[in-house]
C-alpha cells in the first residue's frame, strides 16, 4: 500500500471520530456554568475531557494537514515556490503542535 492510500484511508476513518469527539466536546462546554478561568482549568483537569480534547486536536491537526499539503502541491506542484510553502506550512504546524504540548503540560503540571 502506498502513502497515497494510507492518507486517504486516514481521512476517512477520522472524520466520524472528529466528528463524534467536537459534538462531545460541544456537550461538555456547555454544560460549564460560566467560562471563566476556573471552571475551563476544572473541565482541564480531568484527565479523560483533556485526553478526549488532546485527541481532537491531534486527529484534526493531522486531518488538515493532509489536506493542506495536498492542495499545496496541487497547486504549486513542479514549482520552486512549492518547497518553500511546504517549509512554511510545516513551521506553521510545529508552532501549533508545539503550542498543544504546551498547554497539556501547564495542564498537568499545575
Amino acid at each position: 500500500m502506498n502513502i497515497e492510500t494510507i492518507k486517504w484511508i486516514y481521512q476517512r476513518v477520522s472524520t466520524p471520530i472528529i466528528i463524534i469527539l467536537f459534538f462531545w466536546l460541544v456537550f461538555k462546554i456547555y454544560y460549564v456554568s460560566n467560562y471563566n478561568y476556573e471552571t475551563i482549568y476544572i473541565f482541564f483537569k480531568n484527565y479523560l475531557n483533556l485526553f478526549f480534547f488532546v485527541l481532537l486536536l491531534f486527529l484534526s491537526l493531522v486531518h488538515t494537514s493532509i489536506e493542506v499539503f495536498h492542495s499545496i502541491h496541487d497547486y504549486f506542484a513542479e514549482t520552486k515556490n512549492e518547497k518553500h510553502i511546504n517549509y512554511l506550512v510545516k513551521i506553521l504546524y510545529l508552532i501549533i503542535f508545539l503550542s498543544i504540548i504546551i498547554f497539556i503540560t501547564k495542564i498537568i503540571i499545575f
